[in-house]
């Protein structure tokens, strides 16, 4: 046998047998080519040991990675840092149960504050916001602007010259709320301007409802039902020829009393506590998603760290020995 051919079959061969252990499950394989005693040619292509039992254990790896990804999420969905418990990123689960801890005691604690705030608004409105006063305000203020209601007489006689007492049983045992509601519809706005303005647009709520306590303090027709009021307006010069100026409506709240106002900021306190209550339980919800899949992510890019780092191991190795 000549050398060039020898070559040939040096440059063919290694193609052949790699195709032929393709197959192999053993993957190991010894070609031995003799030229005579005194030559000899080793072609070896053999499997890396770390390769010959990957496949089957990645495999199974893999299927439990996918297996044990919900538990994770569910566990997080439902307390925020177990699922990152499970996946060894304590820093990360710490993280999340700070946050849920911490959105906890705020939520609740901005509530109470807004119960509690809005408990005290309502007795101090009690003791200052008088329904009795109002109607003799409603009164009046069709008196002086001539106004025809069909109600107002009604309204009228059941008072009969009655005065506030700025206590709520006694002042809303003397009205007739049905009346007064009836009154406030066929009422119109006199303004400070004189500019033309509809009626009323406001009847007023039951007694101790938290519409009632909520327009008391937020419209300016119920302005005159405050305990100030005509103090308020005496202050300002209403007397004399002025007097019936109490019997406007300021566009910008300008004839309002400082006890409305005062109404208006004691409710905005405890609105505002109630809506940072509300922010933080937004936050508890955001919490409880985010972990979930921040745990759920952990688990499934750790799957593709395992199926990226099998697929770089070498393949079969081709060793060739040629001696003379």
């Amino acid at each position: 046998m000549s050398k060039t051919i020898l070559f040939i079959l040096l440059c063919f061969l290694p193609i052949q047998l790699i195709s032929q252990t393709q197959n192999d499950d053993s993957r190991q394989s010894i070609v031995i080519l003799e030229k005579e005693s005194y030559d000899r040619i080793d072609l070896h292509i053999v499997t890396p040991i770390l390769l010959r039992s990957s496949t089957t254990g990645y495999n199974n790896q893999n299927r439990s990675f996918y297996e044990s990804s919900a538990v994770p999420f569910f566990s997080s969905l439902i307390v925020p840092g177990t699922g990152q418990m499970i996946n060894g990123n304590w820093w990360r689960s710490g993280l999340y149960l700070a946050v849920e801890a911490t959105a906890i005691y705020l939520a609740i604690d901005y509530r109470n504050r807004g119960i509690s705030g809005e408990r005290n608004y309502e007795r101090w409105a009690d003791q200052n916001w008088s329904v009795v006063q109002y109607s003799n305000w409603l009164i009046e203020y069709h008196k002086v602007h001539g106004i025809s209601n069909p109600y107002i007489d009604d309204l009228a006689q059941m008072l009969q010259g009655f005065e506030a007492s700025f206590n709520t049983k006694t002042d809303w045992n003397r009205i007739d709320l049905s009346v007064l509601r009836n009154v406030e519809r066929n009422t119109p706005y006199i303004t400070t301007d004189d500019f033309a303005a509809s009626n009323f647009s406001h009847v007023l709520p039951d007694y101790g409802s938290q519409q009632y306590y909520e327009l008391i303090a937020k419209y300016y027709q119920y302005q005159a039902g405050w305990r100030d009021y005509d103090e308020f307006h005496d202050n300002l010069g209403h007397l004399g020829s002025m007097f019936n100026e109490r019997y406007r409506v300021d566009r910008n709240g300008a004839y309002a009393s400082q006890l409305f106002y005062d109404g208006v900021a004691f409710a905005d306190q405890f609105n505002n506590n109630f809506r940072r209550s509300g922010y933080f339980v937004s936050l508890l919800i955001a919490n409880h998603v985010i972990s979930a899949f921040d745990a759920y992510f952990t688990v499934q890019l750790k799957q593709n760290r395992v199926e990226a780092s099998s697929t770089v191991l070498p393949g079969k190795l081709l060793v060739l020995n040629y001696r003379f």
